[in-house]
């Protein structure tokens, strides 16, 4: 490996959904591309020292707050980066070139239009990315399949996984048209975790497709332009979701799970040493609730994933 390169990195948010892209200049290394402002960690200086003084040096503005969103090593060949990523969710100032840098803000949802380096992509993943990830569970009838998403999806989730290996095709497919509706009504996406999810997209209009561990060793061909999620319990597994293309992956199981219950639980330390590694989003699954959300997101995850934090028993 290279020399590393530690970058501090801000994802600026205006308050009102949009983030403040910079770009780089012709002549620099990746020039042309829009980026996430920041610049070089100097030895004696914390992540957050770095962060306000390459913003201010940039664009004119110190920061009030900030939080973890994610961490990135990258080897670009030449160079290997890694990019310590923060939301800064208030700052003061007037944001301004000071470099002749042209500035845009852009809609959260508008980023992956845009043209990165190849570093920063999955930080558009996981910028873009809600922190709660709902995994559906056991139901009576399809009353209580869409009474009980009905219930998620008004606690604020944004993000669900239809897992429903109990049933047929058939029903399978019912279940993903009316989990979709659902989905729609309240501005959540909708991934489908089956062995052929990929059929359903044609006739479901579903964002993306959920990969177990045992599909992910097997390396398939990912469908372009949709979101593609994989359970992972080890680095190794974490590694090749990266390679696959994969937008996020579940870690588990972080605690003790009713579901798993003969599962050895990976507990605090190790979440923390595998999401750091990993070069994608992170959820922790397993025996997570509410109030185990902002732990996490300190603690360099994407957020929360489970079952009977939302669903229910």
């Amino acid at each position: 490996m290279h020399k590393l390169i530690h970058v501090a990195v801000g994802a600026i948010t205006d308050g009102s959904g949009n983030i403040l892209l910079a770009k780089r200049p012709g002549h620099a290394h990746q020039g042309g591309l829009w980026e996430f402002p920041g610049g070089k960690v100097e030895p004696n200086e914390t992540l957050l020292q770095a962060l306000d003084r390459e913003l201010f040096e940039e664009l004119d503005i110190r920061v009030v707050s900030a939080e973890p969103v994610i961490e990135i090593i990258h080897d670009y060949g030449d160079k290997t980066v890694w990019l310590d990523v923060h939301w800064v969710t208030a700052f003061t100032g007037t944001p301004r070139g000071k470099e002749g840098q042209p500035l845009r803000w852009v809609p959260v949802n508008e980023l992956p239009q845009y043209e990165f380096p190849a570093a920063n992509y999955p930080i558009v993943n996981a910028l873009t990315l809600p922190d709660k990830l709902l995994i559906t569970g056991a139901f009576n009838s399809v009353d209580d399949f869409t009474g009980r998403l009905e219930a998620a999806l008004q606690q604020g989730v944004k993000l669900v996984q239809l897992r429903a290996h109990e049933v047929n095709d058939t029903d399978y497919e019912q279940l993903a048209g009316l989990a979709s509706e659902r989905c729609n009504l309240y501005g959540a996406r909708l991934v489908l975790n089956r062995h052929n999810a990929a059929d359903f997209l044609n006739s479901i209009p579903a964002q993306g497709i959920h990969l177990s561990s045992a599909a992910l060793e097997k390396a398939p061909v990912l469908p372009a332009d949709i979101i593609v999620g994989a359970s992972c319990h080890n680095q190794s597994q974490l590694q090749q979701a990266a390679k696959l293309g994969a937008h996020y992956a579940t870690l588990s199981p972080v605690l003790p799970t009713k579901s798993h219950p003969d599962a050895t639980p990976l507990r605090w330390n190790n979440f923390v040493h595998l999401a750091k590694k990993a070069t994608l989003p992170v959820y922790a699954l397993g025996g997570m609730n509410e109030e185990h959300l902002p732990p996490v997101k300190q603690k360099g995850g994407q957020g929360i994933a489970g079952i009977s934090c939302w669903w229910g028993n």
